[in-house]
Order: C-alpha cells, then structure tokens, then sequence
C-alpha cells in the first residue's frame, strides 16, 4: 500500500472516529440539559461552555488564547470577531461563556440548534431586511442585560481567511443605544504538514457553497488542527455605527495580522486552553 493510500486510511479512520464521538458528545450534552435544565439566557451559557471545551478536544483541535478574556462584570459588554468557520462559536465557547449571535439556519439544525438556544442565542435572519431590525435590536438589548459578554461577527458570513471582509453596520447600532463597552478579538487557523493537499482555507474554514456535511467530515480527519484568538484589550469608540464599525474592522484587522505573524514565527507561549 503506498504512502497515499495509507494516509488516507488514516484520515478516513479519524473522520469516522471523531465524526461518531461528536455525535455521542452531542447526544450527551441533549440528555444533560434535560436533566440539569439550566435557565435560558446566561446559566445556559455556562453550561454549554463545558461542552464545548469537550466537544473541541474531541475534534482533535488545539485551541489557544491569548490577552485577557471580556469580562461584563462592570458593565455590558460586546465583542466582534472575524469569522472562518462554524467551528469558531466552539471555540469561543471554549474560551469562556458568551452570548452569541448567530444566523437563524443554525436554531434549525439538529441537536446543536436546541443547545444554542438554550445558551441565549441571539438568531439574525441575514434575508429578512429592515423588517427585522427591531426584534433584533430588542434581542440584543436583553443580551446585553445577561451578565456575560455578547459576542458577534460583524462580517455577515465566513470566509476562506484571505481578508477580512468589510463590516456590516447593523449590529453596530444595538451598541450605541445601549451604551455598550466595543472590544475586538480575531481568530486564526493553522494546520500541519502531515495532511497531503488539505489546506486551511478549504478544510478548515467553511465558506461559500461549500457543504456542511462532506466539510466536518474531511476536517475531522485533519492532524493538527490549531486555532489562536486574540483578545484585545482596547475599547472601541466611534460616534456612530459607520465610525464604529470601521475602528472595530481595523483592530480585528491588526489583531488577525498579528496572529499570523505569530503563527509564523512559532511563537509557543500562547497558553493552552483545551
């Protein structure tokens, strides 16, 4: 058998074995919240924060933090990412328990649609148009009002990690009304050698046309997954949604170049978190 072929034996062989841990893992975390049912809004949060750190380790990803997490202890607060993946709400699960918000599709989808709802989540229908915007904004204002950071993606979509996409300014007004503290993180992907072809922008990121399905497949085959946030400390202000939104785009910009420095460097003080 050549060198091809057994690699990719091996990566079918992780595929399959992830793929039936993280459905166990789901199953788990179902069962679990039927038995603790934990409040909707900020207990459910922490709660599935656990999990999430669980079901993160299962997918064989290394996740690593760096600067201080966000904290709404004094206050409310927001924080807006760039956006790779359907892995990233994992992971800043992982990092600690937040209130996300996340396009409608996702409360659809089977097991993890019931888990983030119970967390708070806050569903924007990105089709639905002005028509919207009050529920949201009435969403966001309660999100705000939870005791734990509100973490949104400003880019409206995910991309492949080339650029990081202009922000959509919506998001950005729920901010200003409620007297919001701005803070930024970025997320970036690396992946080792050993994976033939793979590449992060096809096997880790999900983006465009791609399906959900064949995609979790293919990247819970991958050896060393490895993904870094950076959360930064400064608070963004702007005096409206166009300022706010272009400032908030710059240090995510900044935060993501640094990452990728980092990256390529080797830079390995970066503490480990799951």
């Amino acid at each position: 058998m050549g060198r091809l072929a057994v690699g990719s034996f091996f990566h079918f062989a992780r595929s399959l074995i992830r793929s039936v841990l993280l459905v166990v893992l789901l199953l788990a975390a179902t069962v679990d919240l039927w038995i603790k049912r934990p409040r909707w809004g900020a207990e459910g949060a922490v709660w599935i924060h656990g999990w999430c750190r669980r079901i993160v380790a299962a997918m064989g990803i290394e996740c690593r933090v760096t600067g201080t997490l966000p904290s709404a202890e004094v206050g409310p607060v927001s924080v807006v990412s760039n956006h790779l993946s359907y892995l990233d709400i994992l992971l800043y699960s992982a990092a600690r328990p937040f209130v996300m918000v996340s396009k409608s599709e996702v409360k659809a989808w089977p097991l993890l649609g019931r888990l983030t709802a119970q967390a708070g989540t806050v569903y924007v229908d990105r089709e639905g148009g002005p028509s919207t915007y009050p529920a949201v904004n009435r969403a966001m204002a309660e999100a705000y009002k939870s005791g734990l950071p509100v973490l949104f993606f400003p880019e409206g979509t995910t991309t492949n990690g080339s650029e990081v996409l202009p922000f959509r300014r919506g998001l950005f007004h729920s901010v200003l009304n409620n007297g919001v503290e701005l803070r930024t993180a970025a997320l970036r992907f690396s992946l080792g050698d050993a994976n033939g072809n793979a590449s992060v922008a096809d096997d880790v990121c999900w983006w465009g046309d791609a399906l959900f399905g064949p995609h979790i497949f293919r990247c819970l085959g991958l050896k060393g997954v490895s993904a870094r946030i950076l959360f930064d400390d400064a608070v963004v202000q702007g005096a409206d949604r166009f300022e706010l939104s272009e400032r908030a785009r710059d240090r995510v910009v900044r935060g993501y170049e640094e990452l990728g420095r980092e990256m390529e460097a080797g830079v390995a003080s970066v503490p480990l978190i799951v």
